[in-house]
């Protein structure tokens, strides 16, 4: 294997095809009843939790896009490999819906940054300044699934490593975020007395703390190996092991898109109400109407 054959093609394993399969399926169920529940839900529809929608939006995008879209390229005719159209906007949505989910962690940790620092000026910040962090945090994202696409039909290493540099960034921003926003909760632990805003505040921050601390163990893996020249990767493994080990992190990737609706259940009261409400009304036996009239037993 040469360094023109990076990235890796699609050509997964028969065991991490279904695992790949069956997490996407995941996947897609998990973050269809959280955005259900987010949607029936009138106290978990604020501003607080608008990105939190938005990171379930791409996560099942993940479920939806990404997994079916890596499932049909490693089918596909390789001889057709190189830049087509077809190919180029088939790409464009792969490296789209996967670099969102990246995204909306990324923004969540500012957003909860801002919200320990200057704790009075967020909450004057309108829902207007939510919705265009949304709307051009997801032009951005576009923007790069295009560069990042037309790099890899090119066969060009630059894609893996704006890959490769995307991650370390976003995560180490999120590390550093968090790590600012727990020292400044050990700092002043009486906090948490000074009203229910603020105890709601510590218990978001901190439950996004799980989320993003669980995502990062599941993106760091590949962010790591990403990072590693293609040349010295070339060198350590052969073309088999290099193909197990990009497989392998693929389907770690693809489970920071599960973890967050488990966690919202454990550490969100409203969201366990809204699945209680979910689950009890979809047990509910349809009851007669009571203005239907009933069907007289026979004598």
């Amino acid at each position: 294997m040469t360094t023109e054959d990076f990235p890796p093609k699609e050509s997964f394993a028969v065991y991490w095809l279904a695992a790949l399969i069956s997490e996407s399926l995941v996947i897609l169920i998990v973050n269809a009843i959280t955005i259900i529940a987010f949607a029936r839900t009138r106290p978990l529809r604020k501003r607080s939790t608008y990105l939190i929608i938005n990171l379930t939006v791409s996560d099942l995008l993940v479920g939806a896009v990404t997994g079916p879209l890596l499932v049909y390229l490693s089918y596909k005719d390789k001889e057709s490999d190189g830049f087509t159209w077809p190919g180029f906007i088939i790409w464009t949505f792969e490296f789209t819906s996967l670099i969102a989910s990246q995204m909306n962690l990324f923004l969540i940790s500012l957003e909860r940054l801002h919200a320990t620092l200057y704790p009075f000026r967020h909450c004057l910040t309108s829902e207007c300044v939510y919705v265009q962090t949304i709307v051009g945090s997801w032009i951005i994202t576009f923007l790069l699934g295009l560069l990042m696409a037309g790099l890899y039909l090119k066969k060009s290493n630059g894609g893996l490593y704006m890959w490769a540099s995307f991650n370390v960034f976003t995560v180490l921003v999120m590390a550093v975020s968090y790590i600012i926003i727990t020292v400044k909760f050990q700092r002043s632990p009486h906090s948490q007395h000074r009203g229910s805003s603020e105890t709601e505040r510590r218990q978001l921050s901190l439950t996004l703390l799980v989320v993003t601390g669980v995502s990062v163990l599941t993106i760091l893996p590949s962010a790591i190996y990403n990072s590693i020249p293609v040349d010295v990767k070339i060198e350590l493994s052969n073309a088999s092991r290099i193909l197990e080990i990009h497989d392998a992190l693929t389907v770690i990737y693809f489970a920071s898109s599960i973890v967050n609706p488990f966690v919202y259940a454990i550490r969100m009261r409203e969201f366990r109400k809204a699945l209680r409400k979910l689950v009890c009304k979809s047990r509910e036996p349809t009851r007669d109407h009571p203005l239907k009239p009933r069907a007289h037993a026979m004598p």
